[in-house]
């Protein structure tokens, strides 16, 4: 059954397809239990080691041996991300028949961090990252998903690394999902030129794990209205994980972390052109972490993109209203099961053949 809201939307009801959306009002009782159940029954964790040893924590929601999964739901979180903040999220794609795979990026949650400031998010280069996703690939997702259709979920920075790793490795993924992803920068009221002298700056005097300016660390004091979410249940459960571990206190980036983000921005702008799979684009009306001109180039490059804009939502458009998660889900299972469909059609054909 499709949700119809005026002439030109027209979206999955993700309730057909086993999904259980949660409202705002019933949020807290079931991620304290329904959603923690559901983690303990059927997701594990574990560690790989990266490229250069550092230690890289993911996790993996499997389907049940008495359902076969349909398709593999890769999922990149943003800057100061982790896997608490996908818990909600997770679960849908495993109530839709997905096996789910989580990596904490480096810098973030339990995997290993090139800094020794645990409130701070620091990358040499975005690089870095992407070979991390390729190690969690071919270590991790390949022997288990085999051939199965494998779609890429990626909010905020982890869309500039979905960018750069679908332009490096085209081979990997089916399609992609960018959710507000980090193509462009605010930067406020700061031009282009303080930023160009900041970065130089931070190259000559080599000052790469000094904390970026403006930044504050992590204080303990929640502050929903300044947050980037609509839900305050959800951002109440996502902070009292911060209080509770100090490895989720990462709240600010090092000099490096941002010099490495104008540049990867800069990089996967330019090279969108090689993005050739179906890529479903989702964003903010109201962002005041990503700008829209950087999703505007890159949906003119890249081969095919469904762009569908959220006008009265923030950045995490996934811990927004009743209404905007509604639609967000449906927008974004009605485009995976088409992926799965399709990609399941042309594997029969060829059997047969």
């Amino acid at each position: 059954m499709y949700i119809k809201r005026n002439s030109e939307e027209q979206y999955l009801n993700p309730r057909d397809l086993g999904v259980k959306l949660i409202n705002e009002e019933n949020y807290t009782q079931y991620i304290h239990s329904e959603n923690l159940n559901w983690r303990k029954t059927h997701v594990t964790q574990g560690d790989i080691a990266s490229f250069d040893g550092l230690s890289l924590r993911y996790y993996h929601a499997s389907q049940p041996e008495t359902r076969a999964p349909k398709g593999c739901l890769v999922m990149l979180h943003g800057y100061c991300g982790f896997w608490g903040k996908f818990h909600e999220m997770a679960q849908y794609y495993w109530q839709a028949g997905y096996e789910v795979f989580f990596l904490e990026q480096r810098g973030h949650g339990y995997s290993g961090r090139q800094t020794g400031d645990k409130d701070m998010v620091h990358v040499n280069d975005y690089s870095d990252y992407v070979e991390d996703v390729k190690i969690f690939m071919d270590k991790v997702i390949t022997p288990i998903a085999n051939d199965l259709p494998r779609i890429l979920f990626s909010h905020s920075m982890g869309g500039a690394v979905a960018a750069l790793f679908l332009e490096t490795h085209p081979e990997y993924f089916t399609a992609a999902i960018l959710s507000s992803p980090m193509l462009s920068i605010q930067t406020g009221e700061i031009p282009k030129a303080a930023v160009y002298l900041l970065r130089a700056k931070v190259k000559l005097l080599h000052q790469e794990l000094q904390p970026f300016p403006g930044g504050k660390r992590f204080d303990g004091i929640p502050l929903f209205s300044a947050s980037s979410t609509l839900s305050e249940a959800r951002y109440n459960y996502i902070f009292e994980q911060r209080l509770a571990d100090t490895h989720y206190h990462t709240y600010m980036l090092s000099n490096g972390w941002g010099c490495a983000s104008f540049r990867a921005t800069a990089k996967a702008l330019r090279h969108a052109g090689k993005i050739q799979i179906p890529i479903l684009l989702l964003t903010a009306g109201n962002d005041s972490f990503v700008k829209m001109d950087g999703c505007e180039k890159f949906k003119k490059k890249a081969e095919n993109v469904r762009h569908i804009h959220f006008e009265d939502a923030k950045h995490e458009l996934f811990n927004g209203n009743d209404a905007i998660i509604e639609k967000y889900y449906g927008v974004i299972f009605q485009f995976t099961e088409k992926i799965f469909d399709n990609k399941s059609s042309s594997m029969s054909q060829s059997n047969s053949s």
